[in-house]
């Protein structure tokens, strides 16, 4: 049974209490630092989740201790708030998830399951440029990773728009990712699939470029389509595709614009700020 260490959480700020599906995990609790080191010294654990009593920046010290002698732990930091240079800083420290105010317990139960699932070598984002309007990433072929860079997103983004926009955003983005993660690299966690988030002064834009050979968009049939778009659902399960199907029709109706190069393994995704 997966372990996770839950360092600072008031019992009136309780999230951990309110979040569904963690009945898996066998959970311990400590107010603070000091003790949340002495414990890890003591035995190990899968996942540390970090309350919002600190900021991002005293949890990513912390962080630098427990992992002198917890070296393999995944750590998810919930915070009051956070810049984008703090979110970025726990990108690269390789920060399995940030979440800033107000808190989605589901959301956050979410991640907790997946880093208490995968391993060190599956779930990998690495920074390859991070200027303040400019980010690219690096981002594994799996689908816990997915969830992760949807989430690092959003915290980076949010700001930018209203909530329904946000969400119906992140919806888009999130389908064309898992897209590429599974068709363009094959769930394959040793291939990459790019990520870049472009902020203009008109619009914020993502582009993902997957390392499979593409696509014809007039070939498709395991895609969910504006006539019909329960019909591919068995074609899907006979190819033993995972459920969905759904991210081109999804991303044509949430967002502003999406642009695929010739041969569909690369793709924009345009969200006006106006």
């Amino acid at each position: 049974m997966a372990r996770l260490l839950v360092v600072g959480q008031a019992p009136d700020d309780d999230l951990v209490s309110r979040m569904p599906g963690l009945q898996d995990l066998q959970i311990e609790r400590v107010s603070g630092g000091v003790a949340a080191l002495q414990r890890l010294a003591d035995k190990p654990f899968d996942v540390l989740l970090l309350g919002p009593s600190a900021t991002v920046e005293e949890a990513l010290a912390f962080l630098q201790h427990a992992r002198t002698m917890r070296p393999g732990i995944r750590a998810i930091f919930l915070a009051d708030s956070a810049t984008p240079e703090a979110v970025l800083a726990s990108l690269r420290a390789e920060v399995f998830a940030v979440f800033t105010r107000p808190f989605d317990p589901g959301q956050i139960a979410n991640l907790i399951a997946k880093a208490a699932e995968v391993s060190d070598s599956d779930s990998d984002i690495r920074v390859i440029g991070a200027a303040p309007h400019w980010v690219t990433l690096r981002v594994s072929a799996h689908l816990a990773t997915a969830d992760r860079v949807v989430a690092f997103m959003d915290e980076l983004h949010r700001r930018l728009f209203s909530d329904d926009d946000m969400d119906q955003l992140l919806l888009a983005f999130r389908e064309l990712l898992l897209n590429a993660i599974e068709h363009g690299a094959g769930f394959d966690p040793d291939k990459d699939v790019r990520v870049d988030a472009i902020r203009s002064r008109r619009a914020l834009t993502f582009y993902v470029r997957d390392p499979g050979p593409g696509f014809s968009q007039a070939n498709l049939t395991n895609t969910a389509s504006e006539e019909d778009p329960l019909s591919h659902m068995q074609r899907r399960l006979d190819a033993g595709l995972r459920p969905g199907g759904y991210g081109l029709l999804l991303s044509r109706k949430l967002v502003d614009e999406v642009i695929y190069n010739h041969t569909g393994n690369e793709v924009l995704l345009i969200k006006h700020l106006d």
